[in-house]
């Protein structure tokens, strides 16, 4: 029963189909998402990557051994159609296939573990996630990720044709690169090592090198025994590092042009997949607005939210910002800056003007955190000051401040969370729906 393909090869994807092919005999593979009709004529709904197209078989156009070859066939089978294009107003894109010839390439078993074709009454996400290889087959699903390719093809297309080297840095540490318990520790060979919060250290150290403008795209791994609908374990990142900037608002500056020509290449060339989520996403003007710490805790004083001076801003604290700016400035985006010093990394650069706070700022997307900003500090005395004021042991990370010692430019950089950006531009209820295989503190498989 089930056959290979043979000398057969793809000729086109569904919606590559058109009616001014008329007659043409072309090959399409995929699966059978429907099957409908009865006796002399039967109707096939074949699905691939792009869509789907009819197949219409007529007993009085089609032998009989192929009539009963199309009976045999199940929902979710892999089929190959060699046939001949027809238009026909009343099938879907107004065209259909009659087939000259079915290859059956494998066989689905019955019943299926969960719907391709969702109902009323969706699965749950657990549910939809441990059967991930049905949950993709979904249109309104596989849009989530072709828009999610759409953002990573307009991160680079933006990095390269402004200057920006992509880079590839190591995942298995020898020390933690944000300090802390949250990481990942894992065997490497007769000693430990660590998963890789971030390229922090690294993408900072390639400062030194005359590679003055780096990015990377990568997972990045997070041990936070968070169950909330804005975290996962595997996250992936995009990592900038620039040197030879005056301050941190030339990272702010790189970062709001990136944003809004991903939406606006989002808007432009994934119309079907918004449609089908029923999206409209709208293309933010620069500048974005900007806001101070101590500004925003006054504005959230007034929503009855309160916060001491040296803290940052809670969740909530965060939605409600963006409520308050959608409101006051009708922008989805805002940057937070001027972060308490209390709660900087050691490599962050002090206020010299005003030391109880940082040269960092967050970009807040709809109410939540998508990218976090900094200047760094490049003058090696301070920054071993104020490694050891905060307790990192500066022997932990020698090769990383050996950088320093010889000659390293003044530089800032963003950590901004690919998934989230996906979830806040299509409002996913769940960052888990923007990650196709998602780790969390309960989920490990598939």
């Amino acid at each position: 029963m089930i056959e290979s393909l043979g000398e057969w090869k793809r000729t086109h994807y569904s919606k590559e189909l058109n009616t001014k092919m008329d007659g043409n005999t072309v090959i399409t593979m995929g699966w059978v998402r429907a099957l409908r009709g009865g006796g002399k004529i039967k109707f096939i709904q074949l699905a691939d990557r792009m869509g789907t197209v009819q197949v219409t078989a007529k007993a009085d156009n089609v032998d009989a051994e192929l009539m009963k070859i199309i009976d045999s066939l199940g929902r979710e089978y892999v089929i190959a159609v060699k046939g001949t294009v027809k238009p026909n107003k009343e099938a879907p894109d107004g065209l259909e296939i009659i087939p000259q010839d079915i290859r059956i390439l494998n066989i689905a078993e019955s019943p299926l573990p969960l719907e391709v074709v969702t109902k009323k009454t969706p699965a749950e996400l657990p549910t939809r996630l441990d059967s991930r290889f049905m949950d993709l087959r979904k249109p309104e699903i596989a849009a989530i990720f072709d828009i999610k390719d759409a953002v990573t093809s307009s991160v680079r297309n933006f990095f390269e044709k402004n200057g920006f080297i992509e880079i590839h840095t190591p995942k298995l540490l020898a020390e933690a690169s944000e300090g802390g318990a949250e990481v990942f520790k894992v065997k490497y060979f007769d000693r430990n090592a660590y998963l890789a919060q971030s390229p922090q250290f690294y993408k900072q150290i390639m400062m030194s090198t005359g590679f003055d403008k780096v990015y990377e795209i990568a997972p990045a791994f997070r041990a936070e025994k968070s169950r909330t609908s804005r975290h996962v374990a595997e996250i992936i990142m995009l990592d900038i590092e620039l040197a030879f900037i005056n301050s941190v608002e030339d990272v702010m500056g790189i970062t709001e042009k990136m944003m809004a020509e991903i939406v606006e290449f989002v808007s432009k060339t994934e119309k079907k997949s918004l449609e089908i989520l029923k999206k409209e996403i709208q293309i933010p003007k620069l500048p974005f607005p900007r806001i101070t710490m101590e500004e925003a805790k006054e504005l959230l004083k007034k929503r009855g939210l309160r916060y001491s001076p040296d803290a940052e801003l809670d969740t909530a604290g965060e939605r409600t910002l963006g409520e308050i700016i959608k409101e006051k400035f009708g922008h989805d985006f805002v940057f937070l800056t001027d972060f308490p010093w209390k709660e900087a990394k050691f490599y962050h650069m002090k206020n010299e003007n005003n030391p109880k706070v940082t040269h960092r700022c967050d970009l807040i997307y709809k109410g939540v955190e998508t990218a976090t900003i900094s200047l760094r500090e490049h003058r090696y005395q301070v920054l071993m000051k104020q490694a050891k004021e905060m307790g990192v042991d500066p022997k932990k990370i020698e090769f990383y401040l050996n950088s320093f010692r010889y000659g390293m430019p003044p530089h800032g950089g963003a950590g901004i969370g690919i998934d989230r950006i996906v979830q806040q531009m299509l409002e996913l209820p769940n960052i888990q729906e923007a990650v196709l295989f998602p780790r969390t503190p309960d989920r490990l498989s598939p």
